[in-house]
Protein backbone atom coordinates (compact mmCIF):
# COMPACT_ATOMS: atom_id res chain seq x y z
CA UNK A 1 0.00 0.00 0.00
CA UNK A 2 1.52 3.40 -1.45
CA UNK A 3 0.75 5.55 2.00
CA UNK A 4 1.38 9.15 1.11
CA UNK A 5 -0.65 8.42 -2.30
CA UNK A 6 -3.87 6.65 -0.13
CA UNK A 7 -3.43 9.21 2.68
CA UNK A 8 -3.87 12.29 0.09
CA UNK A 9 -6.86 11.00 -1.52
CA UNK A 10 -8.28 10.30 2.06
CA UNK A 11 -7.06 13.54 3.45
CA UNK A 12 -9.43 15.49 0.61
CA UNK A 13 -12.06 13.07 1.16
CA UNK A 14 -12.37 13.65 4.56
CA UNK A 15 -10.74 16.72 5.84
CA UNK A 16 -13.53 18.25 6.98
CA UNK A 17 -15.08 15.77 8.22
CA UNK A 18 -13.28 13.99 10.58
CA UNK A 19 -11.29 15.38 13.79
CA UNK A 20 -10.53 13.84 17.21
CA UNK A 21 -11.89 14.54 20.19
CA UNK A 22 -8.89 17.22 20.96
CA UNK A 23 -9.68 19.12 17.69
CA UNK A 24 -6.60 17.48 15.68
CA UNK A 25 -7.68 16.75 12.21
CA UNK A 26 -7.55 12.78 11.57
CA UNK A 27 -9.28 12.71 8.19
CA UNK A 28 -6.57 10.79 6.48
CA UNK A 29 -5.96 8.55 9.32
CA UNK A 30 -9.49 7.56 8.99
CA UNK A 31 -9.76 7.50 5.57
CA UNK A 32 -6.68 5.21 5.34
CA UNK A 33 -7.54 2.78 8.00
CA UNK A 34 -11.07 2.26 6.30
CA UNK A 35 -9.01 1.79 3.14
CA UNK A 36 -7.18 -0.51 4.48
CA UNK A 37 -10.32 -2.51 6.08
CA UNK A 38 -11.57 -2.67 2.78
CA UNK A 39 -8.85 -4.05 0.86
CA UNK A 40 -8.07 -6.86 3.64
CA UNK A 41 -11.79 -7.36 3.08
CA UNK A 42 -12.04 -7.58 -0.25
CA UNK A 43 -8.36 -8.76 -1.71
CA UNK A 44 -7.96 -11.54 1.76
CA UNK A 45 -3.98 -10.95 1.17
CA UNK A 46 -1.35 -13.34 3.55
CA UNK A 47 0.86 -10.21 3.95
CA UNK A 48 0.45 -6.22 3.61
CA UNK A 49 3.33 -3.73 3.34
CA UNK A 50 2.37 -0.35 4.30
CA UNK A 51 4.91 2.02 2.59
CA UNK A 52 6.38 5.41 3.35
CA UNK A 53 8.07 7.90 1.01
CA UNK A 54 11.03 8.72 2.91
CA UNK A 55 11.96 11.84 0.85
CA UNK A 56 9.43 12.53 -1.62
CA UNK A 57 12.18 15.09 -3.94
CA UNK A 58 14.84 12.75 -3.25
CA UNK A 59 18.10 14.55 -3.57
CA UNK A 60 19.59 12.22 -6.34
CA UNK A 61 16.85 12.74 -8.38
CA UNK A 62 16.83 16.87 -8.38
CA UNK A 63 20.54 17.00 -8.79
CA UNK A 64 20.23 15.36 -12.05
CA UNK A 65 16.44 17.14 -13.01
CA UNK A 66 15.33 20.03 -10.63
CA UNK A 67 12.07 20.44 -12.67
CA UNK A 68 11.05 16.56 -10.76
CA UNK A 69 8.24 17.47 -8.93
CA UNK A 70 8.98 20.71 -8.45
CA UNK A 71 5.61 22.59 -9.47
CA UNK A 72 3.88 20.36 -6.49
CA UNK A 73 1.97 22.62 -3.82
CA UNK A 74 3.08 21.70 -0.11
CA UNK A 75 0.98 19.75 1.83
CA UNK A 76 -2.22 21.10 3.40
CA UNK A 77 -1.42 22.08 6.64
CA UNK A 78 -3.09 19.13 8.50
CA UNK A 79 -2.03 16.64 6.72
CA UNK A 80 1.97 16.05 7.66
CA UNK A 81 0.93 15.53 11.48
CA UNK A 82 -1.26 12.71 10.58
CA UNK A 83 1.06 10.28 8.81
CA UNK A 84 2.39 10.32 12.57
CA UNK A 85 -0.71 9.34 14.17
CA UNK A 86 -1.05 6.30 11.38
CA UNK A 87 2.54 4.89 11.83
CA UNK A 88 1.70 5.06 15.71
CA UNK A 89 -1.71 3.09 15.11
CA UNK A 90 -0.20 0.76 12.47
CA UNK A 91 2.97 -0.12 14.77
CA UNK A 92 0.06 -1.81 16.79
CA UNK A 93 -1.60 -3.84 13.90
CA UNK A 94 1.59 -5.69 13.77
CA UNK A 95 1.49 -5.46 9.85
CA UNK A 96 4.91 -4.63 8.38
CA UNK A 97 5.99 -0.94 7.24
CA UNK A 98 8.31 -0.35 4.96
CA UNK A 99 10.50 3.07 3.21
CA UNK A 100 14.02 3.69 2.02
CA UNK A 101 16.32 6.32 3.47
CA UNK A 102 16.34 9.44 1.23
CA UNK A 103 13.74 7.82 -1.70
CA UNK A 104 10.33 7.81 -2.62
CA UNK A 105 7.71 4.89 -1.51
CA UNK A 106 7.98 4.11 -5.13
CA UNK A 107 11.17 3.01 -4.58
CA UNK A 108 11.06 0.98 -1.41
CA UNK A 109 8.18 -1.04 -3.46
CA UNK A 110 10.37 -1.40 -6.17
CA UNK A 111 12.89 -3.02 -3.61
CA UNK A 112 10.23 -5.49 -2.37
CA UNK A 113 9.19 -6.38 -5.44
CA UNK A 114 12.68 -6.98 -6.82
CA UNK A 115 12.83 -9.50 -3.64
CA UNK A 116 9.77 -11.42 -5.08
CA UNK A 117 9.92 -15.12 -6.44
CA UNK A 118 8.40 -16.40 -8.85
CA UNK A 119 5.70 -17.71 -6.88
CA UNK A 120 4.95 -14.65 -5.30
CA UNK A 121 1.82 -13.21 -6.35
CA UNK A 122 2.26 -8.98 -4.98
CA UNK A 123 -0.64 -6.45 -5.32
CA UNK A 124 0.70 -2.81 -5.28
CA UNK A 125 -2.40 -0.10 -4.32
CA UNK A 126 -1.31 3.39 -5.48
CA UNK A 127 -2.77 5.95 -7.64
CA UNK A 128 1.20 6.63 -9.05
CA UNK A 129 1.13 5.96 -12.43
CA UNK A 130 5.05 5.87 -12.45
CA UNK A 131 4.31 2.38 -10.44
CA UNK A 132 2.80 0.91 -13.77
CA UNK A 133 6.63 0.58 -14.86
CA UNK A 134 6.75 -2.66 -12.12
CA UNK A 135 4.33 -5.00 -13.67
CA UNK A 136 5.13 -7.93 -14.26
CA UNK A 137 3.25 -11.05 -14.95
CA UNK A 138 1.78 -13.17 -13.30
CA UNK A 139 3.85 -11.78 -10.34
CA UNK A 140 3.28 -7.97 -10.00
CA UNK A 141 -0.44 -6.47 -10.75
CA UNK A 142 -0.90 -2.53 -9.86
CA UNK A 143 -4.51 -1.69 -8.49
CA UNK A 144 -4.96 1.42 -9.17
CA UNK A 145 -6.88 3.66 -7.33
CA UNK A 146 -9.86 5.49 -9.56
CA UNK A 147 -12.33 6.23 -6.63
CA UNK A 148 -10.45 5.53 -3.38
CA UNK A 149 -10.10 1.81 -3.18
CA UNK A 150 -13.64 1.35 -4.11
CA UNK A 151 -12.97 1.34 -7.83
CA UNK A 152 -9.93 -0.11 -8.88
CA UNK A 153 -8.26 -0.17 -12.15
CA UNK A 154 -6.36 -3.65 -12.29
CA UNK A 155 -3.28 -3.27 -14.11
CA UNK A 156 -1.49 -6.84 -15.46
CA UNK A 157 0.97 -6.71 -18.33
CA UNK A 158 -2.09 -6.98 -21.06
CA UNK A 159 -4.07 -4.36 -19.02
CA UNK A 160 -1.33 -2.00 -19.57
CA UNK A 161 -0.84 -2.66 -23.17
CA UNK A 162 -4.51 -2.18 -23.38
CA UNK A 163 -4.55 1.14 -21.73
CA UNK A 164 -1.33 2.92 -22.98
CA UNK A 165 -0.42 1.12 -26.07
CA UNK A 166 3.13 0.28 -24.78
CA UNK A 167 4.52 -2.71 -22.93
CA UNK A 168 4.73 -1.95 -18.87
CA UNK A 169 8.60 -1.98 -18.77
CA UNK A 170 9.02 0.51 -21.43
CA UNK A 171 6.34 2.98 -19.89
CA UNK A 172 8.77 4.73 -18.47
CA UNK A 173 10.51 5.99 -21.56
CA UNK A 174 6.42 6.38 -22.79
CA UNK A 175 5.83 9.06 -19.61
CA UNK A 176 9.01 10.69 -20.62
CA UNK A 177 8.20 11.09 -24.06
CA UNK A 178 4.50 12.10 -23.37
CA UNK A 179 5.74 14.41 -20.22
CA UNK A 180 3.60 13.50 -16.56
CA UNK A 181 2.38 17.17 -15.29
CA UNK A 182 2.10 15.46 -12.09
CA UNK A 183 5.88 14.48 -11.47
CA UNK A 184 6.80 17.69 -13.23
CA UNK A 185 8.30 16.20 -16.62
CA UNK A 186 6.99 18.46 -19.71
CA UNK A 187 8.11 15.90 -22.28
CA UNK A 188 9.25 16.41 -25.59
CA UNK A 189 7.60 19.14 -27.13
CA UNK A 190 5.18 18.68 -30.01
CA UNK A 191 4.89 14.79 -28.70
CA UNK A 192 1.46 13.42 -27.36
CA UNK A 193 0.39 10.17 -25.97
CA UNK A 194 0.29 8.78 -30.02
CA UNK A 195 3.32 9.65 -31.34
CA UNK A 196 5.14 8.78 -27.90
CA UNK A 197 3.48 5.38 -27.93
CA UNK A 198 5.11 5.22 -31.73
CA UNK A 199 8.23 5.92 -30.64
CA UNK A 200 8.43 3.52 -28.01
CA UNK A 201 7.27 0.50 -29.92
CA UNK A 202 9.19 1.56 -33.17
CA UNK A 203 12.67 1.57 -31.37
CA UNK A 204 14.20 -0.89 -28.46
CA UNK A 205 15.87 1.92 -26.69
CA UNK A 206 15.71 6.01 -26.64
CA UNK A 207 19.51 6.05 -27.49
CA UNK A 208 18.06 4.13 -30.59
CA UNK A 209 15.39 6.75 -31.35
CA UNK A 210 17.91 9.63 -30.67
CA UNK A 211 20.24 7.71 -33.00
CA UNK A 212 17.95 7.78 -35.71
CA UNK A 213 16.99 11.06 -35.10
CA UNK A 214 20.04 12.72 -35.37
CA UNK A 215 22.07 9.84 -38.43
CA UNK A 216 20.58 10.97 -42.31
CA UNK A 217 17.05 10.37 -43.23
CA UNK A 218 15.14 7.88 -41.49
CA UNK A 219 13.66 4.86 -44.10
CA UNK A 220 11.05 3.38 -42.41
CA UNK A 221 9.66 4.03 -38.92
CA UNK A 222 7.69 7.17 -37.35
CA UNK A 223 10.95 9.47 -38.02
CA UNK A 224 10.20 8.44 -41.74
CA UNK A 225 9.67 12.13 -43.42
CA UNK A 226 9.48 14.03 -40.48
CA UNK A 227 12.18 16.57 -40.13
CA UNK A 228 10.52 18.91 -37.48
CA UNK A 229 9.67 15.56 -35.49
CA UNK A 230 13.47 14.55 -35.25
CA UNK A 231 14.49 18.11 -34.74
CA UNK A 232 12.47 18.21 -31.37
CA UNK A 233 14.05 14.81 -30.71
CA UNK A 234 17.66 16.29 -31.10
CA UNK A 235 16.67 19.57 -28.90
CA UNK A 236 15.09 17.37 -25.91
CA UNK A 237 18.57 14.85 -25.85
CA UNK A 238 19.55 16.85 -22.41
CA UNK A 239 16.25 16.43 -21.04
CA UNK A 240 15.78 12.74 -22.10
CA UNK A 241 19.58 11.63 -20.70
CA UNK A 242 18.63 13.31 -17.31
CA UNK A 243 15.03 12.04 -16.46
CA UNK A 244 16.88 8.47 -17.88
CA UNK A 245 18.39 8.24 -14.78
CA UNK A 246 15.15 9.83 -12.15
CA UNK A 247 11.99 8.36 -13.85
CA UNK A 248 13.00 4.77 -13.40
CA UNK A 249 12.11 3.01 -10.37
CA UNK A 250 15.72 2.55 -8.11
CA UNK A 251 14.49 -0.94 -6.60
CA UNK A 252 18.11 -1.07 -5.35
CA UNK A 253 17.32 1.51 -2.85
CA UNK A 254 18.53 0.55 0.94
CA UNK A 255 15.38 -1.00 1.83
CA UNK A 256 13.98 -1.14 5.78
CA UNK A 257 11.24 -2.86 6.84
CA UNK A 258 9.67 -3.28 10.30
CA UNK A 259 6.80 -4.39 12.28
CA UNK A 260 5.43 -4.21 15.48
CA UNK A 261 3.67 -6.79 17.73
CA UNK A 262 0.08 -6.87 17.04
CA UNK A 263 -2.07 -5.49 20.19
CA UNK A 264 -5.84 -5.09 19.63
CA UNK A 265 -6.10 -3.31 22.74
CA UNK A 266 -3.84 -0.76 22.51
CA UNK A 267 -4.42 -0.16 18.98
CA UNK A 268 -8.43 0.00 19.83
CA UNK A 269 -7.44 2.81 23.39
CA UNK A 270 -4.92 4.56 20.67
CA UNK A 271 -8.05 4.89 17.78
CA UNK A 272 -10.28 6.27 20.96
CA UNK A 273 -8.25 8.27 21.59
CA UNK A 274 -7.81 10.06 17.84
CA UNK A 275 -11.77 9.37 17.51
CA UNK A 276 -10.92 6.73 15.11
CA UNK A 277 -12.02 3.42 17.01
CA UNK A 278 -14.85 2.51 13.69
CA UNK A 279 -12.31 1.95 11.23
CA UNK A 280 -9.49 0.50 13.29
CA UNK A 281 -12.88 -1.79 14.48
CA UNK A 282 -12.80 -2.79 10.96
CA UNK A 283 -9.30 -3.24 10.33
CA UNK A 284 -9.05 -5.74 13.12
CA UNK A 285 -12.29 -7.42 12.02
CA UNK A 286 -10.88 -7.86 8.32
CA UNK A 287 -7.51 -9.07 9.35
CA UNK A 288 -9.18 -11.80 11.39
CA UNK A 289 -10.95 -12.45 8.55
CA UNK A 290 -8.09 -12.91 6.20
CA UNK A 291 -5.84 -14.22 8.06
CA UNK A 292 -3.74 -11.26 7.17
CA UNK A 293 -0.49 -10.19 8.93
Amino acid sequence: MDVSSLMYRAFFALKDGVRAPDGTAVGAVYGYLDMTARLIATRRPERVVHVYDHDWRPVARTELYAGDKAQRPEDPEDLPGQFDVLRAMLDETGMEQAQTHGWEAEDAIGALCAQASDADRIEIVSGDRDLIQLVRDPVVKLLYTLRGVSELLELDEAGVLKKYGVPASRYAEFAMLRGDPSDGLPGVNGVGEKTARELVNAYPTIDAMLDDAANGTPQAGPLKGKPALRARLRAAEGYLDAVRQIVPVNASAPLEVWSGERNDASLLQLAEHFGVKGPAQRVIAAAESAGAR
